[in-house]
């Protein structure tokens, strides 16, 4: 029953709720005063007409008592007409001592007495019904003075007391209506009074929403409750900015990390190219979109010559330095589309797509070399950085990872070969069935394919 109560109940605003809560309960106030009111009106009128009753009796008992002691029927039936007092006056009856019915005289519209006065007890058990009175009737001249010679029974004006409880209630119904419908509206209101606060602060509420300004400030004057309500959203909403910047500081930190953590995992330290994992990963995309769209796509495998010299003669320190340098020199003589790489130690690796021919890659390598001699203000290692360049290109010296950077390191390594006083030492791979074997060595940096002589016998040059 309440939760259907509480469903019901949920259809209607808080302000309605309010209303019809306080409508009912001044409805209801109002029937239990009314049903108390027309129980005590209607006892007061009962007892009334028993009293009058009961005075009218009193006072005709002399006169009756006489009628009963010399008179026959004729004459206590012509004394009884003295409770003729007009259009609403009692019905009465006279019973002699045996309890028989002698006379009797009925107000219009009343029912007639029963003949023995023991059915009396039957009458009068309604609810707006007045019991009748029985006055007994005493001989004052008999032996002992007190001899009964009847029974006078006066019974109210039945129809009379119901036609004043009759009137009574309608005007009750009357105040009733009256002041249920003025309730309502006092009732409707105060309630528009009361949650007009609810409603300022719901509509503050959704413009905080719809503006996203937190700080914007809410209303008050709504009373204590709702100003504590309010104080509470205020506090609320606080809180969440707090968190908010708290939550934004630290994913501010976390991008930072992320970022970090990516450039440990994908970029060498040193130089902060690519490291070999990204170059991987860029290779396979690359030459899938290449065999896709059917563009070339160019691998120039860059080895730097006499790099241990460096090291040994300079340092270790100069020797990062030149690496720096050759990294820097490298990217400054690319397209923004070409993709640079460290693989490890003195090795490095361009991809460049979109040329139009094996010719303009060799034309690139020869651009590198000739900037690799250039240094840069800020090179700490002011020094040409002399190089070997092999070219492969998709798709003319390989279809896969693999024979590209097989082609790849077989032309760099046949650049290697030309005599020292080359400056340029950029050589373009050929085709596999075309290419010559070199000694293999012991260790390569080459992705998944064996070492085609990494080494020459007196080791690189």
């Amino acid at each position: 029953m309440s939760g259907g109560l509480r469903s019901f109940l949920s259809n209607y605003s808080l302000a309605r709720r309010a209303t019809l809560a306080t409508v009912s309960t001044l409805v209801a106030m109002l029937l239990l005063a009314g049903v108390a009111l027309a129980s005590l009106f209607l006892k007061g009128q009962i007892d009334e007409s028993r009293a009058s009753a009961l005075t009218q009796a009193n006072v005709a008992s002399s006169t009756m008592s006489a009628a009963m002691r010399f008179g026959g029927d004729e004459v206590i039936a012509e004394a009884l007409r003295m409770f003729d007092t007009g259009a609403g006056h009692d019905s009465v009856a006279v019973y002699d001592r045996l309890g028989r019915l002698r006379a009797e005289m009925l107000a219009p519209g009343e029912a007639n007495f029963p003949q023995e006065i023991v059915t009396l007890k039957a009458w009068g058990n309604g609810i707006v019904e007045a019991k009748p009175v029985q006055y007994v009737l005493r001989d004052d001249q008999s032996r002992d003075g007190r001899a009964a010679l009847g029974t006078l029974v006066v019974n109210p004006n039945q129809r009379l007391l119901r036609d004043g409880v009759s009137r009574a209630l309608m005007i009750l119904g009357v105040v009733l209506v009256i002041t249920t419908v003025a309730g309502g509206l006092v009732a409707k209101a105060l309630s528009r009074a009361l949650l007009r606060p609810i409603e300022e602060l719901s509509e503050w509420a959704e413009e905080v929403s719809a503006s996203r300004n937190l700080l914007a400030r809410a209303p008050r004057g709504g009373g204590r409750e709702v100003n504590r309500l309010t104080s509470s959203f205020e506090a609320l909403i606080v809180q969440v900015v707090e968190q908010n910047s708290e939550l934004k500081r630290k994913q501010y930190e976390l991008r930072a990390s992320n970022a970090h953590l990516e450039s440990i995992a994908f970029s060498d330290a040193l130089t902060g190219l690519p490291n070999r994992v990204m170059f991987e990963t860029t290779l396979n995309a690359s030459l899938a979109k290449a065999n896709s769209s059917g563009t070339p796509l160019a691998i120039l495998f860059i080895d730097l010559d006499d790099f241990k010299a460096i090291n040994d003669t300079h340092g270790r320190v100069q020797g990062d330095a030149a690496l720096q340098a050759t990294a820097s020199r490298v990217r400054r003589a690319l397209r923004s589309s070409d993709f640079l790489a460290r693989l490890a130690d003195d090795e490095f690796v361009v991809l460049t797509p979109n040329l139009a021919s094996v010719t303009d890659a060799v034309k690139l390598g020869e651009r590198l070399t000739v900037w690799l001699g250039i240094a840069l203000p800020e090179d700490e290692w002011a020094h040409p950085v002399r190089a070997s360049i092999g070219v492969a290109v998709f798709p003319d010296h390989g279809h896969d990872v693999t024979n590209l950077m097989q082609a790849a390191d077989w032309a760099m390594y046949n650049a290697k070969a030309l005599p020292q006083d080359e400056s340029i030492r950029v050589a373009a791979s050929v085709p596999a069935s075309k290419r010559t074997s070199v000694l293999k060595s012991e260790a390569s940096n080459v992705i998944a394919m064996p070492a085609y002589g990494r080494k020459a016998p007196g080791g690189k040059s």
